[in-house]
């Protein structure tokens, strides 16, 4: 699920409404889709680029399939061009099985130490589709404050770092007492 040729939306080039979730066209049908659409509002909008969803204006979240692990090396390129192409704050939902787990070293390396970008494992696109409805919302009021912090770990911050691992599990916690 690659948008080949096509780069990323600049920040503030997506308006997403409060309550909303801005999906790439490509994930209409999905499994992911459906559940999300029954937790919050998406929208399907083609021309995200690499993005596979908004959460807010500053926000987006691009996501790893199993199948997208195990088939090479394209969505690293993916991933690459989008930190080096955008100005938003990147989260990368990345999905570990048994299959695909021998190659989550690899990708965390890539994710977290070389792009500086926040990597948050799921085991299927029903864990993928809870984590987005519960992130939506606190993203809308944090999106800049996040992406300072995203770009202050992306020069080695390692403080930043641990603030922002802090600030996405207390995001969770928050979110799931409300749910």
């Amino acid at each position: 699920m690659t948008a080949k040729g096509s780069l990323p939306a600049a920040a503030g080039s997506v308006v997403v409404p409060y309550g909303h979730v801005v999906g790439n066209e490509k994930w209409r049908g999905s499994e992911m889709a459906r559940r999300l659409q029954g937790k919050t509002k998406l929208i399907f909008e083609d021309g995200l680029g690499l993005v596979d969803f908004h959460l807010s204006n500053r926000i987006c979240v691009l996501y790893i399939s199993e199948a997208d692990l195990v088939a090479g090396d394209e969505f690293k390129r993916r991933l690459v061009r989008f930190r080096n192409a955008s100005s938003l704050g990147g989260i990368v939902i990345v999905e570990k099985t048994p299959i695909s787990e021998q190659y989550f070293s690899a990708v965390q390396k890539l994710v977290v130490l070389q792009l500086g970008m926040v990597l948050l494992p799921v085991a299927n696109q029903e864990e993928a589709s809870q984590l987005i409805t519960q992130l939506g919302p606190v993203m809308v009021g944090r999106g800049r404050q996040l992406t300072r912090q995203l770009r202050d770990l992306r020069n080695g911050d390692t403080f930043i770092e641990r603030s922002i691992t802090e600030t996405c599990r207390g995001m969770l916690t928050v979110n799931s007492k409300n749910l």
